[in-house]
């Protein structure tokens, strides 16, 4: 779920989850350096407020990463009727071929400062994630491990249901031996950890990010939203980098949502990438 995070997510279809008892979800990103990444959610309901799941996903990069590189989580989400907690570990196996793996945890919770039926809901969001790495260094025998951890702050503030702004924020720590200077191929996409705003993994270890993105509701007219993003990543030992996501969210049924996105990447001292993005919702 790295289109959008899985705050405005959860806000969007949790109307239509009333009564439904699965959710699932497809999410396919194709560009630059040949990059592939696909995941599969699925979620399901094991009480009126409890939905747990699994997700498996991978990603290819022909530029840094020839081989598969897989990862699986296992979200559990908590509804109340102004909270929301989400608890998600996840989990990348040592690969065989960049004898990199990590596995963590992220949590949140999101809380209403506004009545549940309120246009003009006000949504605050505090999270928390850890993650350990192992990874081969340059100049090292061997494999090293060091961990990280990250704290996020999100705020989402809807106009009328009409207009949607959403603001993060996210500072990341790290302790141990790596460095971007001789990490090789490390495996973590942090976007498991924090709202990063990019379709392609990031796996430099990052300093802080913050994103803003604003969406249109189109409705009555036409079932569907637009919506644009940006996001300023600064790494400990590379250079910042930029990203724009733009996107139509096509609402095909009642239960069923069609994302269509480009995403423009852009290093400090790198030409732009360019990605893109076709995500699949449904409940049932």
């Amino acid at each position: 779920m790295k289109l959008l995070p899985l705050l405005l997510t959860l806000s969007i279809l949790l109307p239509g989850l009333a009564g439904a008892s699965w959710w699932a979800e497809n999410d396919y990103s194709s560009g630059s350096n040949g990059l592939k990444k696909d995941s599969l959610t699925v979620l399901t309901t094991v009480s009126s407020k409890l939905m747990a799941g699994g997700s498996a996903s991978f990603y290819r990069d022909t530029a840094a990463y020839p081989e598969k590189v897989y990862a699986f989580r296992l979200p559990l989400i908590y509804t109340g009727s102004r909270n929301l907690l989400s608890l998600a570990p996840f989990v990348y196996p040592v690969s065989p071929q960049t004898r990199s793996g990590a596995k963590g945890v992220r949590a949140y919770l999101r809380t209403s400062l506004t009545e549940p039926d309120d246009e003009n809901y006000l949504y605050l969001t505090a999270a928390a994630a850890w993650a350990g790495q192992t990874a081969m260094l340059a100049g090292f025998p061997g494999r090293k491990t060091f961990s990280e951890t990250a704290v996020e702050f999100q705020a989402e503030k809807s106009y009328f249901r009409q207009f949607f702004l959403l603001a993060s924020a996210a500072a990341f720590s790290k302790s141990g031996d790596a460095s971007n200077a001789n990490l090789l191929t490390p495996a973590l996409d942090h976007a498991d950890m924090a709202c990063l705003g990019t379709f392609r993994q990031v796996t430099a270890l990052p300093d802080w990010v913050v994103t803003v993105q604003l969406s249109r509701s189109m409705k009555p007219e036409f079932a569907s939203h637009l919506y644009i993003g940006y996001s300023k990543i600064a790494f400990r030992q590379a250079a910042a980098a930029n990203s724009v996501i733009t996107g139509l969210r096509l609402e095909i049924s009642q239960k069923t949502t069609l994302d269509l996105a480009y995403n423009m990447f852009k290093a400090e001292d790198s030409a732009y990438q360019n990605y893109y993005k076709i995500l699949l919702r449904t409940v049932f």
